[in-house]
């Protein structure tokens, strides 16, 4: 058995989710902390981390195998969010990570389960493609040190002090999360414990996911929660001219017409590709390894209808359709934020909560709660966007030179997605900028 530091610190705030996640990563990885280096845990928090350093992913990790699974789950988690006609908003890639961090301590059934939803290989190729993506994803804000492109991730499993939690699933939170394991009282004080949580979460997305966990998912049963945090802050390669904004209509998909600021860019040199149902645009952000793709529906034709139409290939193969254009671009602002009790989407998708067990993570666990928030902003400037998402466990009982024109002034998806690996970090659709 490997051996487990504990660690406690000594500032009495609640501490930020980056601060227990970098003290768990000294102790278990060696990093040097970056720019996280001032900050500590509170003195009543113990973080426990295997062990072991973090692994290097081998070149043959499934990585596009695990990218098409998420994207997979993103589109279809994404249409049954719009049944209710409204904007929507969720991070496949954020889902995904906490799901792919829980299966490691699942039993058969319920690791099948998950693997259904989110289409994961077997286990350790599971992990080792995690490992690669989130390290490819860990590069994606320094191409360009002069953009201010700001990408980061967090993972964490926030268990119950003295709870014993099964060593080999430290190893693997470590080895391919380089997460630890900050610890609360879930038994005594669960909803202190919830808003600890909620206060690292607040802190790891600059406060733009204030209550990922709403009153209720915690209580005295729970023994432990994963933590995935993701914020995003990129401007955009070939920023708008905010004197080019101005009020025009957008369609709703009931027939009526609203008013919103629209921005435009009429020679805007970008990948673009017209198909006879729809006109795909990607925008790329500072430093070129993160985009936005826009699938826009041709007029008359309802987008749902346009996502049925993509087939297994998705988003990639509407990204690899693309080719060097200059697009004429009309497209609104818009700020959407959702706060989503995942059971009744996942449910849909075939995993049933509460239920499932997790004897690699402790006995008598099974998955009682899972929670989502995604937010996002789009201007003339760029990008903001955050999301994070916490489990429960509980005790049981076209061509170059070809203008392209895009108007966006009816509801479209959009994809916020890693160049290099096709991964969705953010999927979502505007049906109602105004909204």
């Amino acid at each position: 058995m490997r051996s487990v530091h504990r660690a406690t610190t000594a500032r009495p705030a609640a501490a930020t989710l980056a601060a227990l996640l970098l003290a768990a990563t000294l102790a278990a990885c060696g990093d040097d902390g970056g720019d996280e280096g001032d900050r500590a845990a509170p003195a009543d928090v113990v973080v426990l981390a295997a062990d072991v350093e973090r692994v290097e992913p081998g070149p043959d990790a499934p990585v596009a195998e695990v990218v098409a699974g998420i994207e997979a789950f993103g589109l279809r988690a994404e249409r049954i969010l719009a049944q209710d006609g409204g904007n929507t908003v969720l991070s496949p890639l954020s889902v995904a990570t906490a799901f792919a961090m829980v299966s490691a301590g699942a039993d058969e059934p319920t690791e099948a389960q998950i693997a259904g939803v989110f289409g994961f290989p077997e286990q350790d190729r599971l992990h080792e493609a995690m490992n690669a993506l989130t390290a490819a994803l860990d590069e994606a804000d320094g191409g360009d040190p002069e953009a201010e492109v700001v990408l980061d991730r967090a993972d964490a499993l926030w268990a119950q002090a003295g709870f014993d939690v099964e060593p080999d699933y430290l190893d693997t939170l470590a080895e391919h999360y380089g997460a630890g394991v900050p610890t609360t009282d879930f038994e005594h004080d669960p909803d202190g414990a919830r808003r600890a949580i909620n206060a690292a979460v607040a802190e790891a997305t600059r406060d733009r996911i204030e209550e990922l966990m709403p009153e209720g998912t915690v209580t005295e049963d729970t023994r432990a929660v994963v933590v995935d945090a993701l914020y995003l802050k990129a401007p955009w390669a070939h920023p708008f001219s905010s004197d080019a904004t101005a009020p025009a209509p957008f369609h709703r998909a009931d027939g009526t017409t609203v008013e919103v600021p629209m921005m435009r860019d009429p020679a805007l040199s970008a990948r673009a590709a017209t198909a006879p149902d729809h006109t795909a645009v990607e925008l790329p952000y500072a430093g070129g390894q993160l985009a936005m793709l826009l699938v826009v529906p041709a007029e008359g034709v309802p987008l749902d209808q346009v996502l049925d139409g993509l087939g297994e290939g998705g988003l990639g193969a509407v990204a690899a359709g693309l080719a060097p254009a200059t697009v004429d671009l009309t497209m609104p602002t818009w700020e959407t934020g959702r706060a989503l009790d995942l059971a009744p989407v996942l449910g849909q998708l075939g995993l049933v909560l509460p239920g499932g067990r997790l004897p690699g993570i402790a006995p008598d666990l099974e998955i009682a709660t899972a929670v989502h928030g995604a937010d996002i902003t789009v201007d003339e400037e760029g990008t903001e966007a955050a999301a994070a998402t916490a489990v429960g466990m509980d005790l049981t009982a076209a061509p170059a030179g070809e203008v392209v024109t895009v108007v966006a002034d009816r509801p479209f998806l959009y994809a916020v997605r890693h160049v290099g690996t096709g991964v969705p970090l953010f999927v979502g659709r505007v049906s109602d900028p105004s909204a």
